[in-house]
């Protein structure tokens, strides 16, 4: 969501931030919804971190810092 909605946009208020994100999870949750699929082995194991709790942990895409 922060690569699709929040990085790299402008908003005039924090009020068309907010509709932008909620705008944003509707039409994902809608598109899941019509077109289900499990997601099943296709993600698991492909964490960018080891999938344990660190509160050191940002869990940020390392690439996108580097394309800036």
């Amino acid at each position: 969501m922060a690569k699709a909605v929040v990085h790299g946009s402008d908003y005039q208020s924090i009020a068309e931030a907010e509709q932008a994100i909620d705008r944003y999870f509707q039409d994902r949750n809608e598109h899941f919804r019509l077109h289900r699929k499990r997601a099943g082995k296709k993600i698991w194991g492909q964490e960018i971190t080891p999938p344990a709790f660190s509160a050191a942990n940002n869990c940020k895409d390392p690439m996108w810092c580097q394309n800036r």
